[in-house]
């Protein structure tokens, strides 16, 4: 498979730079997901992009490098959904909702997928102390926000600890079994999974029927 990467010139250098950077990375990503990390080379991913081996070289070093970046990039894709998990101005059940849903929509892409596909200990030990300082804050982000709603009333009395777990749990397992030409799509999936989740935290006494007490009814 080609990339039209590649063959376009758009905008200056650097940004063509790093369009053809992110190109790699989407290749890689989109092959170690496919076939497996140790199975793929370089030498693969430059020919899914119709490139030499040496091109690749002016983008990455090492097909771990790759790996490193396509779950790094998450704490990115993230970064608007973070500001507003800590804007306590938001209802906290609602920013449960959007945490839900963006690590969701993250996960079913290429880049995303890697995360949970793929085996950190692929990784040095100082890449796999940087990805675990970011998983650690989605952790404790979630926690707290679980913890907050109980305190508010409006979450049932739990252990936030074992609540973060089983949802990011499950949200890490959506690569495996979501794949193939009927995925379903992220919004569909995170909507399933929040049912489940407020079903059994959500307080039913302090909602009237018809209620909308996670924000499914996005107008």
């Amino acid at each position: 498979m080609g990339n039209k990467a590649w063959s376009e010139n758009t905008g200056d250098r650097t940004e063509q730079r790093e369009s053809k950077r992110r190109a790699v990375l989407m290749a890689g990503a989109r092959l170690f997901n496919d076939q497996g990390y140790e199975q793929t080379s370089l030498e693969d991913i430059a020919e899914a992009l119709n490139i030499t081996k040496r091109t690749i070289y002016y983008y990455v070093q090492s097909k771990e490098e790759i790996l490193f970046e396509c779950q790094q990039l998450g704490m990115e894709f993230l970064r608007e959904t973070l500001e507003q998990c800590y804007d306590h101005s938001i209802p906290v059940v609602r920013r449960i909702r959007l945490l839900v849903e963006g690590y969701c929509a993250w996960v079913c892409t290429d880049l995303g997928a890697c995360a949970p596909l793929v085996r950190e200990v692929s990784l040095s030990q100082e890449r796999r102390s940087a990805l675990r300082q970011g998983r650690r804050q989605l952790d404790h982000l979630l926690r707290e926000m679980i913890g907050e709603g109980v305190k508010q009333g409006a979450l049932k009395p739990c252990d936030p600890r074992l609540m973060a777990s089983a949802i990011f749990g499950a949200l890490n397992w959506v690569p495996y079994w979501n794949r193939g030409d009927q995925q379903l799509p992220p919004e569909q999936i995170a909507d399933a999974y929040l049912a489940m989740i407020t079903g059994g935290l959500v307080p039913v006494s302090g909602f009237e029927v018809g209620d909308d007490p996670v924000g499914t009814d996005r107008g």
